[in-house]
């Protein structure tokens, strides 16, 4: 009897060695009332829900390699967070923490991580719901891993890459005649006024099917998740919506798992027509963009995950007694007066940069092949479009997914072009100008090593 098995567990082996398998789950993460919310520059304890929000996994195996991508239903990653929930996952699922890439949407309606500045005091983070949240979150990214892998079933990849036109905008502005950039303008005047840069438009549709059914995508968009705007609901935002829709019309159970591109500098707010969409809007213009894109999928030849990953040093930015002086005067009287946003970013920013200028700046480049055509890219921070775009256009590979806020956060990761006119995200980057060409390379470099790899 006991050989008999022996025997039937082997041929099972057999039947599947060779196979390319993907498994998906996805675990619910929503918060309790009371925990301190992130995306804004206040404190806001969560009261209610207008949606769930998940870690969304997708596991692959083939000959024994695996790989996993999370994505969580929150403004962005942290590093602790990250080593905790890697080393929770190699415990518990057997795959190497190198191996996981673990992003978040960049919803502005989820709770707020520990970020080691004075954001934490803002924000409250450290309060006992804050770090209620936090310390029960790696145990909820290794059981959805874990949920995930025990699904594991041979699959077929296929790829589309669609187009959703007119939804997302560069929310930099730049005036004839002036210097600085205009941020987030409600409106502007054609005639003097234009895009201080361009937007990412592509739909990136990855859909993994087993026994014809589609049980997980992987879909990739570029723009902010802030159109639910700064109450104290908890909401995935458009990302909840979209994958939602694509689950529901393409896939009863299929889990839809949403990577945000680059979109370091791009928002949803239309200034052409002086529009502001709503969240139901976007995703269902996100899922149409799908459908459409669905009918020209492509199946493509995969192979067994290869992975490589990399911490990059990047330099700190300086700057004068005169700055490091102001912020500090600022942030003493933070508490009782409202200095808008822009400055407070800048003061954050100034204060945490003095404290950790002995501490390296390190930045997390992944990369994920699964075939000669298609690619994952995780990049650490808040991107912007123009290092995206340039990304996509030299990779080696036919599909690029970039998921940026993957693996940690160095904040805003501005093109080198963008410094010199200022503003909200030029003050809030905590990198030296370059940082984000030197991400950009580091990335291409790892790119054609799981090219050329067999």
């Amino acid at each position: 009897m006991i050989l008999r098995l022996f025997f039937c567990f082997l041929l099972i082996l057999e039947a599947h060695a060779g196979d390319f398998r993907v498994g998906a789950a996805r675990v619910d993460i929503t918060p309790k009332d009371g925990t301190p919310l992130g995306g804004f520059y206040k404190f806001r304890g969560s009261e209610g829900v207008i949606d769930p929000l998940y870690a969304k996994t997708i596991v692959f195996e083939k000959d024994g390699a695996h790989a996993a991508i999370v994505v969580l239903d929150l403004s962005g990653t942290v590093r602790p967070l990250v080593a905790a929930a890697r080393k929770a996952i190699q415990e518990q699922c057997g795959i190497g923490g190198d191996h996981v890439m673990i992003s978040g949407t960049h919803t502005h309606s989820g709770p707020q991580q520990p970020r080691g500045s004075l954001m934490d005091d803002i924000t409250k983070v450290k309060s006992p719901p804050g770090v209620a949240y936090i310390s029960a979150l790696p145990g909820l990214i290794a059981q959805s891993v874990k949920e995930a892998k025990e699904k594991l079933a041979p699959a077929k990849a296929a790829v589309a890459m669609g187009k959703a036109e007119g939804i997302s905008f560069n929310r930099r502005v730049l005036r004839e005649g002036v210097k600085e950039a205009i941020w987030q303008p409600q409106k502007i005047n054609p005639a003097t006024d234009k895009p201080a840069g361009p937007v990412d438009p592509e739909v990136g549709v990855v859909v993994f099917e087993s026994d014809g059914k589609p049980t997980a995508s992987l879909l990739n968009f570029a723009m902010h998740p802030t159109s639910v705007g700064a109450g104290t609901k908890i909401s995935a935002d458009y990302p909840g919506v979209f994958t939602k829709l694509v689950s529901e019309r393409h896939g009863p159970g299929m889990v839809s798992v949403f990577a945000n591109g680059c979109c370091g500098n791009i928002n949803h707010g239309d200034y052409i027509n002086g529009k502001r969409r709503s969240t139901l809007e976007l995703g269902t213009a996100l899922a149409d963009a799908t459908d459409a894109a669905w009918a020209s999928m492509k199946t493509v030849s995969t192979f067994a995950p290869r992975v490589r990953s990399e911490q990059v040093t990047l330099q700190r930015r300086s700057f004068t007694p005169e700055q490091i002086a102001k912020a500090k005067d600022m942030a003493a009287n933070m508490f009782t007066k409202n200095f808008g946003t822009v400055p407070m970013a800048e003061t954050v920013c100034i204060l945490e940069t003095v404290e950790k200028q002995s501490v390296p700046l390190l930045a997390e480049v992944q990369v994920i092949a699964l075939s000669d055509e298609l690619a994952i890219v995780a990049l650490p921070g808040e991107i912007f479009v123009e290092l995206g775009l340039a990304l996509k256009k030299a990779s080696p590979f036919k599909h690029t997914i970039i998921a940026e806020l993957a693996n940690g956060s160095v904040g805003y990761v501005p093109n080198r072009e963008a410094y010199p006119q200022g503003n909200y995200e030029i003050v809030s980057a905590r990198g030296e100008v370059g940082s984000g060409e030197r991400l950009v390379e580091v990335a291409l470099r790892l790119l054609g090593e799981v090219k050329a790899a067999r």
